[in-house]
């Protein structure tokens, strides 16, 4: 299934431009600067390239070292072990003089583990930066990297592994890769940033199938997440992220085709207190809970999300999956997610911690049953759009818990190309200026809100 979106679905506009990578300008470096490229045994110098972890080895924190197109391997536990605070950047053509032409796209440089190995880790107090790389065919058995509980250690981070480091990662794609936790990325105790990485067919036995979070607070912004899997059955979960005690900060990212064999196939929420805002969470599968996201004893906000087109066939929460948790969604899209019965939102108990769940200005549409809160567990519900005709619900509400609904509408949502995965609003949709008040004053594009004399319900405020 292919995927339209305006705009990718950016928050640029929210946290500020970062710096890009240059992708097919000429660069002009002076002092600092190391050259390698597949072949090379020479002195570092751009007229004479050397060797990747010879280049490591003499380069020095505030260094660049450029990567000439082709592939790397390595013979130890990972490809590249990096302990200082130095950039590695791919893509350079590999011109022996004059100024530094940089364009992954067209110099493909692969760091490749071969299967036997990692292929980046990172670790200590330092703040690398990783550009324009294709991290692949990475395995970490054997090679442990997460402790949990204490004295138990497990294996993680087959492409990318950073412990405690704030790195920065622009433009790579991590794919192939594989580990217990973790197989695409493992990010453990560390404020990094992922900024518009790839990250896709990435697969973990256990938990994190592209991205396993533990501890600290990093920022993923802008990603494409795309089909990642875990393979273990209940216990395991989050095929294409799993967050555990952290902080993270998750913006603007496409999270889409990711699967489970237990919970969260796109993303699982354990024991975290996270942001998501402006991520579209589509076409996920969870065998278990929460086919789009389950939270299991979480705190969360989440700001203009869409989440759409996701299963969990064989149990509940298709769409999301709430447990022991407070969650509080402000101008969410919620749409069709699971077959023929299919559950926009399943709110329980954990063992006997409740849940509690405030939605504000909610598309909520398309489902067998729209929201489910069981005995004890409680939603408010302020400015929501139910559907009509082909999106209407086969049941809006069910359960034993509370449910307080305010400004409740009903209406066709009007999306502009749903089989599409577009749902963003169209100019008949009942949506438009029908939400309550809200201090949000950007939609999932970055356009303002509000446009109207009231904001619309949903993920995205319409402009013409």
């Amino acid at each position: 299934m292919r995927f339209h979106y305006k705009a990718s679905y950016s928050v640029v506009k929210i946290l500020g431009i970062f710096a890009l990578l240059v992708i097919g300008t000429a660069l002009m470096v002076a002092g600092g600067t190391l050259f390698v490229s597949p072949e090379g045994d020479g002195d570092c110098s751009q007229s004479n390239p050397g060797e990747l972890q010879a280049c490591l080895n003499l380069a020095s924190d505030g260094d660049t070292i450029y990567l000439a197109e082709g592939t790397y391997t390595g013979t130890g536990d990972e490809v590249v072990n990096i302990i200082k605070s130095i950039t590695l950047r791919g893509g350079w053509d590999g011109s022996g003089t004059g100024p530094v032409v940089c364009d992954p796209s067209v110099y493909r440089t692969t760091l490749d583990g071969e299967g036997a190995r990692r292929v980046v880790y990172i670790s200590g107090e330092i703040s690398p930066r990783i550009e324009g790389l294709d991290i692949t065919r990475g395995d970490a058995t054997g090679l442990g990297g997460y402790e949990y509980p204490a004295g138990h250690t497990y294996d993680a981070g087959g492409g990318v592994y950073v412990l405690t480091a704030t790195a920065t990662f622009l433009n790579n794609r991590i794919f192939d890769n594989t580990a217990l936790n973790g197989g695409g990325v493992f990010l453990g105790e560390c404020s990094c940033l992922f900024d518009k990485n790839e990250i896709s067919h990435n697969t973990a036995t256990s938990t994190g199938g592209g991205v396993f979070i533990y501890n600290g607070s990093p920022l993923l912004k802008g990603n494409k997440i795309v089909f990642n899997a875990t393979t273990k059955g209940n216990g395991g979960g989050g095929g294409g992220v799993y967050l555990f005690s952290s902080d993270a900060d998750l913006v603007g990212n496409e999270i889409s085709q990711n699967s489970t064999a237990s919970h969260g196939g796109g993303i699982s929420v354990a024991a975290c207190a996270p942001r998501l805002t402006d991520n579209l969470i589509i076409g996920n599968v969870a065998a278990y809970n929460g086919g789009g996201i389950s939270f299991w004893y979480s705190h969360s906000l989440m700001v203009n999300n869409i989440i759409a087109q996701n299963r969990a066939p064989d149990s509940r929460g298709d769409g999301l999956w709430i447990a022991g948790s407070d969650l509080s969604l402000v101008h969410t899209t919620i749409a069709s997610n699971g077959n023929e019965e299919g559950e926009g939102i399943y709110v329980t108990k954990a063992n006997k911690t409740i849940s509690s769940l405030s939605m504000i200005n909610t598309i909520l549409v398309g489902h067998t049953v729209g929201i489910t809160v069981q005995s004890g567990s409680s939603a408010k519900m302020d400015g929501t759009l139910w559907g009509r005709g082909p999106w209407a619900n086969g049941v809006d509400r069910k359960g034993e818990g509370s449910i307080i609904g305010n400004v409740d509408l009903v209406g066709d949502p009007a999306f502009l190309d749903s089989d599409a995965g577009d749902y963003h609003l169209s100019d008949r949709s009942a949506a438009i200026d029908m939400g309550v008040s809200t201090d949000i004053d950007l939609d999932i594009d970055g356009d303002p809100r509000p446009l109207g004399g009231a904001p619309d319900i949903g993920a995205d405020e319409f402009s013409s």
